[in-house]
């Protein structure tokens, strides 16, 4: 707690107004062009403020397979920026569950990790009715036929869901697929809207 902040990046010390990305390397993360765009239905909107490229998609792989657990609130900090320039009318985050068994071998849910500083910096309420019910192989490598019959029937809500416009936060949208699924529950359970929000894209 008393040590300065590092920047998860390059190492060094970064500033009270710099967080957990000093200045230097913020500026040379692969930025995308935009930031939001009409998402894939039922999807309202899609967001992710970076580049599935390097540094981030090392950093990103650290993350999520390695704890390095160190990039979840670096890059959650990103986020908090980007919840200002979406709809004002989110009112909860869901973030993109884990089956049970893939969560207890890693340890954690990376898309947890975000919400976490997520839910504290916006005070968004955070919903866990919606959970994963099916151990899907990993989606990475497969094309868009493969994603689609790989996420059949993978989520499922165990209550009603009163939001008018539900957050789902993920570490990387490659064809956007898992969220469109998980959207399509959360919409069955009584969402008004789903949009969809990570930290890069392919």
């Amino acid at each position: 707690m008393l040590l300065p902040v590092q920047c998860v990046f390059c190492g060094t010390r970064c500033f009270a107004d710099e967080g957990r990305i000093c200045n230097g390397c913020l500026v040379d993360l692969p930025w995308h062009e935009r930031l939001t765009e009409p998402g894939p239905a039922p999807l309202a909107v899609i967001a992710a403020p970076l580049e599935y490229a390097f540094p981030v998609d090392a950093a990103l792989k650290a993350f999520k397979f390695h704890r390095r657990l160190e990039y979840g609130p670096a890059f959650a900090e990103l986020l908090c920026r980007v919840i200002q320039e979406l709809p004002g009318d989110i009112d909860s985050l869901l973030p993109m569950p884990l089956h049970w068994r893939r969560q207890a071998m890693r340890g954690y849910n990376q898309a947890h990790e975000l919400v976490r500083v997520l839910h504290k910096q916006s005070d968004l309420p955070v919903l866990a009715s919606v959970g994963r019910v099916r151990a899907t192989p990993y989606q990475s490598g497969l094309d868009a036929a493969a994603r689609r019959q790989n996420l059949r029937n993978a989520f499922k809500a165990s209550a009603a869901i009163e939001s008018g416009h539900v957050l789902i936060i993920d570490d990387v949208i490659t064809t956007g697929e898992s969220c469109r699924r998980l959207a399509r529950v959360a919409l069955n359970a009584g969402a008004g809207k789903v949009s969809a929000l990570a930290v890069a894209r392919t």
